[in-house]
């Protein structure tokens, strides 16, 4: 392990750590696509292209105080354009994916369950990402150090996503 030495009385006290250091170097990078998130791969392969990171409607909410894990369910307002063909046989209008987040921190909830779409949102911070799911009356905050995507599912809705 290489030692730092502290050299200028300017420098802040904690400029040795490297959490310090990414910080002042990382530039927080929002997330825009689906597939900038681990474990995309059947996600790309039943859309031809990049979908946003946006609008959802918020089906499950679960946390594991054991395993420090929050599991996102949610559908979004795109359907798959390439799906398989069983899907096609079935019929479907609903797409219905979900993130997986472990090493939780800092978690807030204000105001659920709720039946409004969230605006999700996810930054990458460098050493963690940031993940925020809000409307106009609720929200959910927190940070984690992994996230990856849960696979899609597809299924015929009484009231499709754009309807609500």
């Amino acid at each position: 392990r290489t030692t730092l030495q502290h050299t200028s009385p300017s420098q802040p006290k904690n400029w040795k750590s490297q959490k310090y250091r990414r910080a002042l170097s990382f530039q927080e990078i929002t997330m825009k696509h689906w597939t900038d998130i681990a474990e995309s791969t059947f996600f790309n392969m039943i859309f031809s292209s990049p979908i946003a990171i946006g609008e959802i409607k918020l089906f499950i909410l679960n946390i594991d105080n054991n395993y420090s894990t929050v599991t996102l369910g949610f559908d979004i307002p795109e359907i798959p354009d390439t799906p398989p063909k069983k899907w096609e046989k079935m019929g479907f209008n609903a797409c219905r994916i979900g993130i997986t987040c472990s090493e939780i921190e800092d978690l807030a909830l204000h105001n659920l369950p709720t039946n409004k779409n969230l605006r999700l949102t996810i930054k990458n911070t460098g050493s963690r990402f940031r993940v925020s799911a809000i409307s106009d009356d609720s929200s959910i905050y927190f940070t984690t150090a992994f996230i990856s995507l849960r696979e899609p599912t597809v299924y015929l809705s009484s009231i499709p996503f754009h309807e609500t």
